[in-house]
């Protein structure tokens, strides 16, 4: 077997039966895992927050962003990788069968010229097609997921739990390295991985997918489970609020165990929500200025105005509304009519969904969440629901490229049935 997941030709000569009959054929659903089909997870988790540290050291922020959470660059590069791999299975397989290999060639050739000429002509068109481009990131991610799945195999979730305990490492210790530099307490940290509005929701959902895998491991007394205590502490240092709500019913629903431990641990969760709304404590995350109420009765309004509002969206490249926003006690002449407002600015993804695409936009996504949830049967599905409902509702994670790619990856893997002692191995 090769790190691709292929059979070896020798291999393939060697076995007794090529069209096994209904007892002999395994119940595939999905390709096995391969030694690749987790590295999105590492890179999501672990070397996107990274970059952003990078980025602070080498002094070359922008450069760096690419790579970061919020950038592109990772996950073309890793489609790269996945389409390059699919077309040398497919090559390969077309010569186990004595097929000619050339038509995959031709379409490799044809690939890289179409992708020179967008590399070449994509830039001057951006302008025009930006708002249409940035709403085609999560089908773009979730494409890109599939694509991997293929290439490699759908990841385990014990990779995505170890993914999740490495993140949380992290974000301890940059909530501790925060603290020590500042001389206080600083809600969420950001010594390590910047300031930025919103990286605290983002690393705290990406905490919550890594919880979820956790999940279905049994709850042995006396059996240490670090990979769960490292996310939960992680989640906890990012004083996300969002983050610390889907982390509570997760714990309190879906986790084995005791209830009164349950009980404790989302305890924990809403008072560490509550130090970020009662106590005067310093942090790095500023809020939207607007507040998300006054984006979702702007929506609404919009969608009231639109014909068929509801059920095809509202024009991309149209200002969603005109703001007056108070930008530390700034008075607006008469005259203005503010700030305009557009789709892409909504911060939550669950609104932007349906102001872009109308109804069907987040009850595709809900759908498809439900189907790899309720097809692998585990509760790891179950707790990606509860995470993808929870944040999706209240902040932009499906729209940024680290935790769209991550969450579609996850359900992938949520996706994949255990196998029983029936199956054979």
């Amino acid at each position: 077997m090769s790190p691709f997941g292929d059979t070896s030709p020798d291999e393939a000569h060697a076995a007794p039966n090529p069209c096994p009959g209904p007892a002999q054929r395994p119940a595939m659903i999905l390709r096995p895992a391969t030694l690749f089909s987790a590295l999105p997870f590492f890179v999501a988790f672990v070397a996107a927050p990274c970059a952003i540290l990078a980025g602070k050291l080498t002094g070359q922020d922008e450069l760096f962003q690419l790579f970061g959470p919020r950038g592109f660059a990772p996950w073309l590069a890793l489609s790269g990788v996945a389409l390059l791999v699919l077309l040398y299975q497919t090559a390969r397989e077309r010569r186990r069968q004595e097929r000619p290999p050339w038509p995959v060639a031709a379409l490799a050739l044809g690939m890289g010229v179409a992708a020179c000429l967008l590399f070449l002509q994509l830039p001057p068109l951006l302008v025009d097609l930006a708002p249409l481009l940035d709403e085609l990131r999560l089908p773009a991610l979730a494409f890109f997921a599939a694509l991997w799945a293929v290439s490699f195999g759908a990841p385990e979730r014990g990779s995505l739990a170890l993914a999740g305990a490495a993140l949380g490492a992290l974000v301890v210790l940059d909530f501790l390295l925060t603290a020590i530099m500042a001389h206080s307490l600083v809600l969420g940290g950001g010594y390590l991985f910047g300031e930025a509005a919103g990286t605290a929701d983002i690393l705290a959902f990406l905490l919550c997918l890594g919880l979820a895998a956790t999940l279905d491991d049994e709850a042995a007394p006396g059996q240490p489970r670090l990979a769960r205590w490292l996310i939960i502490a992680g989640l906890l240092a990012t004083f996300s609020r969002p983050g610390l709500a889907a982390g509570a019913l997760i714990c309190l629903a879906l986790e084995r165990g005791p209830f009164r431990h349950r009980l404790a641990l989302a305890t924990g969760c809403a008072l560490a929500a509550w130090m970020t709304l009662a106590l005067p404590l310093p942090s790095l995350d500023g809020g939207d200025d607007l507040g998300l109420s006054w984006y979702l009765a702007a929506t609404i309004e919009a969608l009231d105005q639109e014909p068929w509002g509801y059920l095809k969206g509202l024009a991309l490249d149209v200002p969603l509304a005109l703001a007056m926003p108070d930008f530390q006690g700034l008075l607006w002449d008469d005259e203005s009519q503010g700030l305009p407002v557009s789709v892409f600015n909504i911060p939550s993804s669950g609104l932007r969904l349906l102001a872009a695409w109308g109804a069907g936009g987040p009850l595709a996504v809900l759908a498809a969440a439900g189907c790899c949830a309720l097809r692998g049967g585990t509760r790891c599905g179950l707790g990606l629901l509860v995470a993808l409902t929870v944040c999706a509702s209240l902040t932009p994670v499906l729209h940024i490229p680290a935790t769209a790619a991550a969450l579609a990856l996850a359900l992938a893997a949520a996706a994949r049935r255990r196998p029983t002692s029936a199956d054979p191995a």
